[in-house]
């Protein structure tokens, strides 16, 4: 096999990164950076880009960067890369912090796997989706492979039933009440909703519903200001039968939770390719009290709960949904020699 020189490897990292800049994050905040060298391609956080009172933990932050470097692995293995991955924790005493993950490529053996084919296919497919979804129900083998998706990360993903759900919903609504009140809470809510021409980020009036806040059966939402997305035609003439899942990490290090954006990023594109739609959820675990109750009550204590899923077939009488704006490659990718 004949090895590439550097600068085929750098213009498919390059690559990469573009399609990576696709992945979902809190609010659109897009919390990442990259840095390409010679042979190697550096995952940063961009601190600027954190929500401090929506995400105080700085999970989502982890999770959006997760998601980004799954993106960059399902982007570069449809091309016929192998990408090495290190993940590390950032360190706050060096001047630019280490890297979350190192990339390293080479070429991959074989053809393209007919799975991350259909996965690369589905990262410009995939939207979330806050409106109705149909009354069909979703089946369990269809759940599995969503599971399935997430467990080469560390992932877990908990489907809740019964008791476990209406403990999740309650939880959802206090959640929903509490967090308004929290100081800057509001504030950032805004800034995100109503974002300065050009800045390509944040959640557009598009992808907001143009109601109150949206209640399925038992799930209440996040609230977000008045938007101009629609719910599917035909008004409340049927039930949403959405599966409520929630996605665990091994434990709440920086890399497990790293690990589980890349699992979630698994989870959402197996979803898109199985023709599902799909609302992350994170409210309920931005309040301590809630998000403690679902870790005890619910996943149990010895995981912990990193985001939800709202999982379903989505209506076949509604509009398409419009892309989410992203920033520009230049605004992410750093290239040094």
């Amino acid at each position: 096999m004949t090895t590439p020189t550097t600068d085929t490897v750098r213009a498919a990292l390059r690559d990469a990164v573009a399609t990576s800049l696709r992945a979902p994050s809190e609010h659109n905040a897009q919390p990442w950076r990259w840095v390409l060298a010679s042979d190697h391609l550096d995952l940063h956080i961009d601190r600027g880009r954190r929500l401090p009172f929506t995400d105080e933990r700085g999970h989502g932050v982890l999770l959006g960067c997760g998601c980004a470097l799954h993106h960059l692995r399902v982007a570069l293995a449809d091309r016929g890369w192998h990408a090495r991955v290190r993940h590390q924790p950032e360190n706050p005493d060096e001047p630019e912090g280490r890297p979350l993950a190192r990339v390293r490529i080479r070429p991959a053996e074989g053809g393209v796997d007919k799975d991350v084919h259909q996965q690369a296919a589905a990262i410009d497919r995939r939207h979330t989706d806050r409106r109705r979804f149909s009354s069909r129900s979703v089946p369990p083998d269809v759940l599995g492979a969503l599971g399935d998706a997430a467990r080469p990360f560390g992932g877990v993903l908990h489907v809740a039933f019964g008791a476990h759900r209406a403990l999740f919903a309650e939880a959802m609504r206090e959640a929903a009440e509490r967090q308004p009140e929290q100081e800057g809470y509001a504030a950032e809510l805004y800034r995100w909703t109503h974002r300065y021409a050009g800045a390509r980020d944040g959640i557009p009036a598009a992808a907001r519903l143009e109601g109150p806040p949206p209640s399925y059966r038992d799930l209440v939402l996040r609230w977000f200001p008045r938007g101009t997305l629609r719910q599917p035609h035909g008004g409340m003439d049927h039930e949403d039968a959405s599966m409520l899942a929630i996605l665990t990490a091994v434990d709440e290090e920086p890399v497990s939770v790293l690990r589980a954006g890349e699992s979630l990023s698994a989870v959402l594109l197996e979803a898109t390719a199985l023709g599902l739609a799909t609302t992350p959820i994170t409210q309920v675990l931005e309040v301590a009290e809630t998000r403690e109750r679902l870790r005890h009550l619910v996943v149990g204590a010895h995981r912990a709960p990193v985001v939800a899923l709202r999982i379903g077939w989505p209506s076949e009488r509604g509009d398409p949904l419009h892309p989410t704006p992203r920033r520009p490659l230049d605004h992410v990718l750093t290239e040094v020699d």
